[in-house]
């Protein structure tokens, strides 16, 4: 709901404001008709405020956070008229923040990306009932999955436009690098590697939280009508088979670009938990495309060499996690660029992990189809089964040209896991996904508690 107009109106809190009818509604009854332009006014107005709101926590919620506000979809739906606009407003200051933004094509694209998704929320009534505000978010969250392969892009020009100036420009007065979107301060900084490796970190872990609140709305609207007893909520399984996601991202790898063979093991017997298996899936899906390639390139594609290498996935469990190992003999990363592998903007990455390829190249439409073939099948493999966890067709959410391993791991803290790698060069990686177990009662509302979880 619209709650402040430009200062020559006053104070006088609004309804909200529909286009066409051009019609700002007091009340139930009580209705103003304004100008197009005047619209766009509040608008304006509004997107202002909301970038400096202080009533939403500073920090993106988490997924335990999500889950608290409730399984019902209009309770789900509150919450996302409250938190999405001050995320997108402070997305769209935080991108300001950049002295010569508007050089760079990719933060053009992603400013006017945020502004209208701002805008249809702003202009939007989520008690309304029917389909509109649904509509608007699944319209909302297709238009964002653009914004991983753009903001990596906008990385990327970054680093070769504005930071290799000699110039040393700074970002627009008003924040420093971690501070926006969420939070605010007036001290200025020197456009460094440092800088805006801590501003692609806040955007982008602003990105994460509100792209796991869409989820959850819209997989909450396709189970509303399901059974109740059911072990699924939102984007939550209260029973998750983690063996099962990794033979399907198995699968899915093995299909794939690179030549690979990949064992999986469950030593401890069937393992359930409360977590949220799509996430899980693009998680496994990049650690294994990231060993693939590197075990392919370390085998020189021979397929006698890459069975000699086969990839090793082990999966354990106690009371309060599950760890997920993913093993590879791809011949590890040498000591200098195994520094860089968490890194949003370095170009000299370790060339081991996918998309990263980018070290090695210096066209654009080179690094765009090093990164999109990674996740491209084979044509002659079969179609890949239509996925039990929502799944979507196309570009993970975790896709990026370079920024995918970074990226896994801000998913894997968002899920209240972590995701950590050990490098043997010379030998190989081993990369460690630990997952907290969730408590099915936040989920689910009941008092199930771990319970409903076996090992």
């Amino acid at each position: 709901l619209l709650s402040a107009a430009p200062a020559s109106v006053g104070k006088a809190r609004l309804g909200f404001l529909r286009r066409g009818d051009c019609i700002a509604r007091r009340g139930r009854r009580n209705f103003v008709t304004i100008s197009s332009d005047r619209l766009e006014e509040f608008v304006r107005a509004e997107l202002s405020l909301f970038a400096e709101r202080r009533d939403r926590p500073l920090q993106p919620l988490l997924l335990h956070e999500i889950l608290r506000a409730s399984a019902d979809p209009s309770e789900v739906a509150k919450l996302l008229h409250e938190e999405l606009p001050v995320r997108f407003a402070r997305r769209i200051r935080h991108i300001e923040r950049i002295s010569g933004w508007e050089s760079i094509p990719e933060l053009v694209k992603l400013h006017a990306m945020h502004a209208k998704s701002f805008r249809e929320l702003r202009l939007a009534d989520p008690v309304a009932g029917g389909d509109a505000y649904p509509g608007i978010i699944a319209r909302i969250r297709q238009r964002h999955k653009q914004i991983g392969p753009l903001f990596a892009e906008a990385l990327q020009r970054i680093d070769r436009v504005l930071i290799g100036d000699a110039s040393g420009l700074t970002p627009g007065a008003g924040s420093s690098a971690g501070d926006s979107p969420d939070g605010c301060s007036d001290a200025a900084y020197r456009l460094d590697k440092r800088t805006i490796e801590q501003w692609a970190e806040t955007f982008l872990s602003s990105r994460v939280s509100t792209e796991m609140q869409m989820a959850h709305y819209r997989a909450c609207l396709g189970a509303s009508g399901s059974d109740s007893g059911s072990a699924k909520i939102g984007i939550i399984d209260a029973q998750c088979d983690p063996l099962d996601i990794v033979q399907q991202a198995i699968a899915q790898v093995q299909d794939g670009l690179y030549p690979c063979f990949i064992e999986a093991e469950n030593p401890g017997g069937d393992i359930r938990l409360c977590q949220a298996p799509r996430y899980l899936f693009y998680i496994m899906l990049e650690l294994l495309h990231n060993s693939a390639r590197a075990t392919a390139e370390a085998a020189g594609q021979d397929p006698v060499e890459v069975e000699r290498r086969p990839i090793q996935v082990a999966i354990c469990a106690n009371d309060q996690q599950v760890v997920i190992r993913v093993s590879d003999r791809g011949g590890g990363m040498q000591l200098g660029s195994a520094d860089h592998m968490w890194s949003f903007v370095s170009r000299s990455q370790a060339g081991r992990f996918r998309g990263s390829d980018i070290a090695r190249h210096s066209d654009d439409a080179e690094i765009g189809a090093v990164a999109s073939s990674c996740w491209e099948p084979r044509d002659d493999a079969p179609k890949a089964p239509q996925r039990p966890w929502g799944v979507f067709s196309g570009q993970s959410p975790l896709s990026g040209r370079g920024i995918g391993l970074p990226l896994s791991r801000m998913y894997a803290k968002y899920l209240g896991g972590s995701l950590e790698v050990i490098n043997m060069p010379g030998l190989g990686v081993d990369a460690y996904l630990f997952l907290t177990r969730i408590d099915p009662s936040e989920a689910f509302g009941t008092q199930t508690g771990m319970q409903q979880q076996k090992n």
